[in-house]
């Protein structure tokens, strides 16, 4: 398994130092601006979209290139690494796309709560998700011992692989998220009761 540590360290690497660590020392400053919380929303996206869409890309050209160089187990992992990512890579595309053709500014407040809140619940969802994954990965790995099929342990270590990712990618996004929308919350609440009802929109 020599080959997962290598792709884990390199893309933990990268994680880190483009996109994860400058958003953990980004301190904020206790002020209210409610037109920033859909944009620091939009751009935690995208930035995740990156991260995901360059896994895939990662796991693409290791994948396509592993099918052809390996044997047994190992060349069903890598194909199926590499059919996983292709569609992966389409939905950060596609999702990176949607978000540039947004305008985070037209959003009203209580719009862009609920929009918050929302992406919150998917990201809680797909985490559940994903421990489906790794549980037919499991299971798949399993099976494929007792028949002594290449394929389905090939199957079952990728999904495997591929699950624990996902599940890390949408809990690290959700802990990162889930602060901005607790603070929008918290100034709409405030503001509801300062300001007698006063509808905020930008």
């Amino acid at each position: 398994m020599r080959y997962i540590k290598i792709l884990t360290a390199f893309f933990i690497f990268f994680a880190l130092f483009t996109v994860i660590l400058p958003d953990l020392l980004h301190a904020q400053n206790g002020t209210f601006d409610a037109q920033n919380y859909a944009q620091k929303s939009f751009e935690l996206q995208k930035k995740g979209m990156i991260l995901l869409g360059s896994w895939a890309t990662l796991n693409l050209i290791s994948g396509s290139t592993g099918y052809f160089l390996s044997e047994n187990d190992n060349k069903y992992f890598h194909q199926m690494n590499a059919g996983w990512n292709l569609v992966n890579l389409g939905i950060a595309g596609f999702a990176l796309y949607n978000l540039g053709q947004s305008d985070p500014s037209v959003l009203s407040y209580s719009d862009t709560v609920s929009e918050l809140q929302n992406l919150d619940k998917i990201l809680l969802f797909n985490a559940g998700l994903d421990l489906g994954y790794m549980a037919t990965g499991a299971w798949l790995w399993e099976r494929g011992i007792r028949k002594q099929s290449h394929r389905l342990k090939g199957y079952g270590k990728s999904l495997l692989v591929q699950g624990g990712f996902l599940l890390v990618f949408d809990v690290i996004l959700y802990l990162m998220h889930s602060p901005i929308t607790k603070e929008a919350i918290y100034y709409a609440d405030l503001f509801e009761i300062t300001a007698n009802g006063f509808r905020i929109n930008f």
